[in-house]
């Protein structure tokens, strides 16, 4: 029996469209078959063929060395910056002086718009003190729209409590014009896909449609470089003395070999988008959940010339049981020397900060830590911080004039 189901495991290979390499199913179709291995064939079965499975898996898994960041080994699909969407608006209140550092918060919020339970004002208020904003796992939209075809959007109310507390501190905000996942469906209000969004204070920065920006491919459903398409943000101080572009990141979470594979080449496609977009605009920062699991995987996927502001990989997810260094801001300093690399990236503990604004009859889910607890009324990550001089002019070679209307 162990022999047959180990011959059978032997024909699971899957071809890849986008390479020669033979890969494995997904960790979900790794479940089903072992649901469907232990109804028909009992434990045995089922462990011999995961064994095999798991062994084509890290057979087939290309290392982090392999993974090109050449834009020529890219395709055109991933080498194009289409139009952004979203929302510009017109300038309201004092420009804030040079002076004060553009601060920068990243901030995955699990399944924003997914969640009943979740302060929405709790959260908005830990971050309200910075400049922008950039959230990752919005799963729906909050207000009513088209999405790019022309069909209308289903907003969520649940996400429009967290949009409208943020626009209640003065922020305004781009979001993408349509969602993106890893499977064939998007269009969708669920976990199954998300939106890019960055809030930001209109008194300090201004959206900057003429550097690149928007989804780093024009394809946003199961796409052969991302697991959730990345989406950039171009943005510009009030003063046109610094500009610069903020790539939000999702990346394939999970540990194993295949999953870190998976990382090193959205990482290498990324850098290859910088590379093709980088002619008069150098300052591009990567930032967002990576799911990093160690400093041996950071030291291996960070793309050549760039640092991780979290180099020292803090835990930056909320649970204090299993702590994992996800959440990373990378930067190439060559080019970006704006970043305050004394301030470095801040973590900003969402349990400590929380504790006293708790105002619910059920105990505080932090203290003791209470994971699904937490994650429902808050998140699963802390947000992280980092900051970005002005100087007295722009170092990109071009002043470009931002243009307010």
């Amino acid at each position: 029996m162990s022999l047959y189901w180990k011959q059978f495991a032997q024909r699971l290979r899957i071809s890849s469209p986008s390479s020669n390499t033979t890969v494995t199913g997904s960790a979900a179709l790794r479940r089903l078959l072992a649901v469907c291995l232990l109804t028909l064939a009992g434990c045995e079965a089922a462990t011999a063929v995961l064994e095999t499975v798991d062994q084509l898996q890290q057979a087939s898994t290309p290392s982090a060395a392999a993974i090109s960041t050449n834009p020529d080994d890219v395709s055109n699909d991933v080498l194009t910056a289409p139009p952004i969407g979203g929302m510009q608006t017109t300038i309201n209140g004092p420009v804030a002086g040079s002076g004060e550092p553009i601060s920068v918060c990243s901030f995955n919020i699990q399944f924003l718009g997914n969640s009943r339970s979740r302060d929405d004002a709790a959260l908005a208020n830990v971050v309200a003190p910075y400049d922008i904003v950039v959230v990752q796992e919005l799963v729906s939209p909050p207000y009513a729209g088209t999405f790019p075809d022309g069909t209308p959007l289903k907003p969520d109310s649940e996400s429009a409590k967290f949009f409208d507390a943020m626009r209640g501190h003065g922020f305004q905000y781009v979001i993408s014009e349509e969602d993106t996942g890893s499977g064939d469906t998007i269009h969708r209000n669920g976990s199954s896909t998300e939106w890019w969004v960055s809030f930001y204070k209109p008194n300090r920065v201004v959206p900057a449609n003429d550097l690149p920006h928007g989804f780093l491919a024009a394809d946003r459903s199961n796409h052969d470089y991302f697991e959730r398409v990345p989406y950039a943000f171009g943005f510009r101080t009030l003063e046109a003395k610094l500009d610069f572009v903020l790539i939000s990141v999702h990346l394939q979470p999970g540990d194993g070999p295949a999953n870190r594979a998976r990382r090193a080449q959205e990482l290498g496609a990324i850098s290859a988008w910088i590379a093709s977009h980088n002619q008069d605009e150098h300052d591009f920062i990567i930032l967002g959940d990576m799911n990093i699991e160690n400093a041996a995987e950071l030291a291996a996927v960070t793309p050549p010339g760039f640092i991780s502001l979290n180099d020292e990989c803090r835990p930056t997810n909320t649970n204090v049981n299993s702590p994992k260094p996800y959440d990373h801001v990378m930067v190439n300093t060559t080019w970006t020397s704006e970043v305050d690399q004394t301030y470095d990236m801040q973590v900003v503990n969402l349990l400590e900060e929380l504790r006293d604004d708790w105002h619910f009859t059920d105990p505080y889910p932090g203290e003791p830590y209470n994971h699904n607890a937490f994650r429902a009324v808050y998140s699963d990550h802390h947000p992280i911080v980092f900051h970005l001089t002005v100087p007295a002019a722009d170092d990109d070679g071009t002043v470009r004039i931002a243009i307010a209307q």
